[in-house]
This record gives structure tokens, C-alpha cells and sequence, in this order.
């Protein structure tokens, strides 16, 4: 997840914390997240205010359960987003969406830099998880930061699989709607979610033992 924005809700209702522009996700601290009302007016911190803020300050508004978005540009489902093909309960990770699916958002390709682009993606999102934005990349979204963080991830690694399955030439089997719900329900309760969530948190850990906070790798070494 290269060049990108994660936002999460003020908790006393002033609007949201959004990263500041300028820096990788993987180069993000604590400090370095700006307080921005709905209507992107610069509430507190300093750094620049990225212009899709009304991607998330739309998605906030839409739904208030949401508490934490994430954008970003991964390969595999952005090359997803690029075709008419929707994703598919192909693997387990695809299972994550087994609900409400993944929508795609296809009226520009350009970045969400309006309040009317904000409100149609928000919209085209619905009660999704996450929404493939056609051309440009992926929106992703939870009511906590575990939540938001899986789902970027297992988007991309579904989508992966999907592509890799196509590009085989094998006739892809794709199992029903009630049993990818079931499914969904048996391999991804609140405890693995949680499993899950913590598996992450060890692997971000030794990377920033190797590597120093805040400093991401080129590539990662054994073992990680």
C-alpha cells in the first residue's frame, strides 16, 4: 500500500483525524495526523490537508459506524478495479466480503477531490467494507482500526488470488452466496478477527525492530 490516507473520527464530534500529505503510510507517526472538520476546514496539527479529504469526510458522514477509512493504491486490486470483474468468494479472504461485496465506483477515475465526488463514492460504498475505485485504487473503511486494516488487507489479498486464478486458465469455481455467508460466520468470529489483528501487530513489530519506527523496508527480510 504505497502512497495513500487513513482517517479516523474525532471523538468529541469535531470531524476527523487525517493523515497529513507528503508521507508513505509506512512513514506515518503519531504526530503526523491533522484535525480537519467535515467540511475540511483545518482544525488542529500542521502539514498539508491531502485533497481526497472529502473522501473520508463524506464516507463519515454516510455512515456513522464508520469510524476509521483508509485509501490507498495496491496492486492486485486496483487491477481489479481496472476491469469490469467483480471480486469473488474465491478463497478464504475473498469470504471477508461475503455480505455485502465490493462495489466499484465508476464515475471518475480521478482522485475524490470534490464534496460531490465524496458523496458519490460514499454512496456507491453503501454498507460495504470496502469500494474499488475504477482506474485509481481502493477505499476501505471500520468501525475500529483492526476492522479497517483486515479489510484493506484481505482485499488485496483476494484480489490477488482472483487475478493469479484467471491468469491460470483454469475455469474458476465459485461457491454460493449462502454458503460464502456461512463460511464468513464460521472462519471469522470476533475471536480470529482478533487473531488475526494481533498476528499483524507482531509482524509490524519486528519489522520496526529491524528497521527503526516510522521506517519502512525495501522488500523485508527473512523470516518477516
Amino acid at each position: 500500500m504505497s502512497m495513500g490516507h487513513v482517517s479516523f473520527r474525532d471523538p468529541f464530534g469535531r470531524g476527523l483525524w487525517l493523515k497529513r500529505g507528503n508521507l508513505a503510510l509506512s512513514e506515518v507517526e503519531g504526530d503526523d495526523f491533522i484535525l480537519i472538520g467535515f467540511d475540511g476546514t483545518m482544525l488542529e496539527g500542521t502539514g498539508l490537508r491531502h485533497l481526497e479529504w472529502p473522501l473520508h469526510a463524506e464516507i463519515m458522514k454516510a455512515r456513522p459506524d464508520v469510524n476509521f477509512v483508509g485509501h490507498s493504491h495496491p496492486h492486485y486490486s486496483t487491477v481489479l478495479g481496472a476491469s469490469d470483474e467483480s471480486l469473488k468468494p474465491y478463497n478464504n479472504h475473498g469470504v471477508w466480503f461475503a455480505y455485502e461485496g465490493v462495489p466499484r465506483f465508476t464515475e471518475t477515475s480521478h482522485i475524490i477531490t470534490t464534496v460531490p465526488l465524496g458523496i458519490a463514492a460514499a454512496k456507491t460504498l453503501g454498507n460495504a467494507q470496502a469500494l474499488l475505485l475504477a482506474n485509481h485504487g481502493v477505499a476501505f473503511v471500520g468501525s475500529t482500526a483492526a476492522e479497517m486494516t483486515l479489510t484493506g488487507i484481505f482485499l488485496e489479498k483476494a484480489a490477488r488470488f482472483q487475478v493469479d486464478l484467471k491468469a491460470s486458465g483454469f475455469t474458476p469455481l465459485e461457491p454460493d452466496a449462502e454458503e460464502t455467508k456461512e463460511k464468513f460466520d464460521r472462519i471469522y468470529p470476533a475471536k480470529a478477527q482478533h487473531n488475526f489483528w494481533t498476528y499483524f501487530n507482531r509482524r509490524l513489530e519486528r519489522v520496526e525492530a529491524a528497521f527503526g519506527i516510522g521506517i519502512s523496508p525495501i522488500g523485508l527480510p527473512p523470516g518477516i
